[in-house]
């Protein structure tokens, strides 16, 4: 089936370009650590990089796609929507340099004022505020190319972008800047390698267009101020209809922000936050890839039962998530040392993330149910119950990572990411099942608690397993990197032998999906 086979590319693409995004990740964490440049460049960049991947990424497609229409209409809706959309970025750009020290003052409120990390921030994302337009036009151009079949380009556009910020953090590493450099140097270095991904990502969209989605006219006929009026107007549906979507697909970075500014006053806290953010994302970005392969194509082919696809879709990210997210909770530590532990980073910045990742790990199976849900919603014109739900469980998380902050260091913002994730994803789930569209039958909920005790009890071998090769793991080096991949293996092994034998998993069923 071509539909399968598209979203099989996507899958895999999606996840090459989050093992290149973790890669690039940890080459910046062995040349800066958890020190001043780290927290500054995270702080400084981080609406760039949040523009960045979400326009970049396909957020705007459900909200352009729809609209477009055919024939020479949709070619003038799309100009239009792509000068809307450039205005508007390029004003919003405009806007966050004249105002980034305020910006990085109300993100990062624990920066003390004047000092080295928020006077890095704002260079920073001075420097890199390029990256708003420039994702914004990358954002329409995806959508056109997606709208018109064209997904391996678009899908492979983050991956070669990511190749592209590794390449100038390669050539930073190379001229000796690290060692000899001023922190306004690097953080130079830093951004310009956002803008570097952010230009490679715009160049690959733009081969993608398909030929003809564009008026060839609008340039000439944007001299006659109606003409051009006229197309920006048709716009502004796409314009309204991108903020939800949006939204949705910024939840989990929305939550890290919040979670940043209560680390902000903690020495190494954003950075450390970053990384392990980042790492959790690595399975959250396995569970949407396969439900991009799998999910996708049986909601587009229609012929099933919705309750029993929607009851399917909950069971399959949890199947994924949990394992995922009690494994890298238990191992945590080990996990953070054979990946990040190496130049910079020293062992109290590995304790400082390790404590961030255990904490932040238990959002995996929330955010992936999130993620289902949210799909859900959407697919079925209920899109504002997902910013409801989230916009009532946000401040909530910020209290609780600001509050626990003091007394729990990084832990009390990891808190907070949790309690948001949990609040906003139980609000979203009562409010669907209220309208008939989650339901778990008895059936269902075996396999569901089956599920869960084949991770805890993956979890707790693991943990004692982990207890008695302590000394392997904590020598470092290729010794632990193969110790901690046996651990892993033993982990998939157990979890998915037990859940064969207590029914959560069919077998027969996995091996025929598999073989369509």
């Amino acid at each position: 089936m071509a539909l399968f086979r598209h979203a099989s590319t996507v899958a895999a693409l999606t996840l090459t370009s989050r093992v290149l995004g973790f890669a690039r990740d940890a080459a910046i964490a062995s040349l800066f650590g958890t020190g001043v440049v780290a927290d500054a460049a995270v702080a400084g960049l981080a609406l760039p990089q949040l523009a960045r991947r979400l326009l970049g990424e396909g957020a705007l497609n459900g909200a352009i796609a729809p609209r477009l229409g055919s024939g020479a209409a949709a070619a003038q809706r799309a100009s239009g929507a792509l000068a809307l959309f450039a205005l508007v970025a390029s004003a919003l750009a405009l806007l966050a340099y004249v105002f980034m020290p305020w910006v990085v003052a109300v993100m990062m409120p624990g920066f003390p004022a004047d000092g080295p990390r928020e006077a890095g921030a704002v260079l920073a994302g001075r420097l890199a505020v390029i990256c708003l337009p420039l994702a914004a036009v990358a954002g329409v151009l995806a959508a056109l190319a997606n709208a018109a079949g064209r997904v391996t380009r678009p899908a492979m556009a983050p991956a070669l972008a990511n190749v592209a910020v590794i390449a100038v953090i390669a050539l930073l590493y190379l001229s000796g800047a690290v060692e000899t450099g001023s922190e306004v140097t690097n953080l130079a270095w830093l951004a310009g390698a956002t803008v570097a991904g952010a230009v490679v990502q715009l160049l690959v969209m733009v081969s993608a267009r398909p030929d003809g989605a564009l008026a060839a006219g609008l340039p000439r006929a944007a001299r006659r101020a109606g003409v051009f009026a006229q197309a920006l107007r048709a716009a502004l549906p796409m314009l309204a209809a991108a903020g939800p979507s949006l939204f949705a697909a910024a939840l989990p970075q929305l939550r890290f922000l919040l979670a940043a500014a209560a680390a902000s006053a903690l020495s190494g806290g954003v950075a450390a936050l970053f990384f392990a953010t980042r790492l959790v994302e690595l399975p959250l970005g396995l569970v949407g890839a396969s439900a991009g392969a799998v999910l996708l194509p049986a909601l587009a082919a229609g012929g099933t039962d919705g309750t029993e696809l929607r009851t399917r879709s909950v069971e399959a990210a949890l199947a994924l998530a949990l394992p995922a997210a009690l494994g890298l909770a238990v191992l945590a530590h080990p996990i953070v040392s054979v990946l990040f532990q190496r130049g910079a980073f020293d062992a109290s910045a590995t304790e400082l993330t390790a404590r961030a990742v255990a904490l932040l790990a238990l959002t995996i199976p929330i955010q992936a149910l999130e993620k289902v849900l949210a799909a859900i919603a959407f697919a079925r014109g209920f899109g504002r119950l997902v910013i409801r739900a989230n916009l009532l469980a946000l401040p909530a998380g910020a209290a609780a990572g600001f509050l626990g902050a003091g007394a729990l260091g990084i832990a009390g913002p990891a808190l907070g990411v949790v309690a948001a994730s949990l609040l906003g994803t139980a609000g979203l789930a009562l409010a669907l099942a209220r309208r008939g569209l989650v339901t778990l039958d008895r059936p269902a909920r075996r396999r569901v608690l089956a599920l869960v005790g084949s991770a805890v009890a993956m979890a707790l071998l693991l943990m004692l397993a982990a207890r008695a090769l302590d000394g392997p793991l904590a020598a470092g080096g290729l010794r632990a990197a193969l110790v901690l991949a046996g651990l892993v293996g033993l982990g998939v092994a157990v979890y998915g032998t037990l859940a064969a034998r207590l029914g959560a998993v069919r077998l027969p069923a996995l091996r025929a999906a598999l073989r369509e």
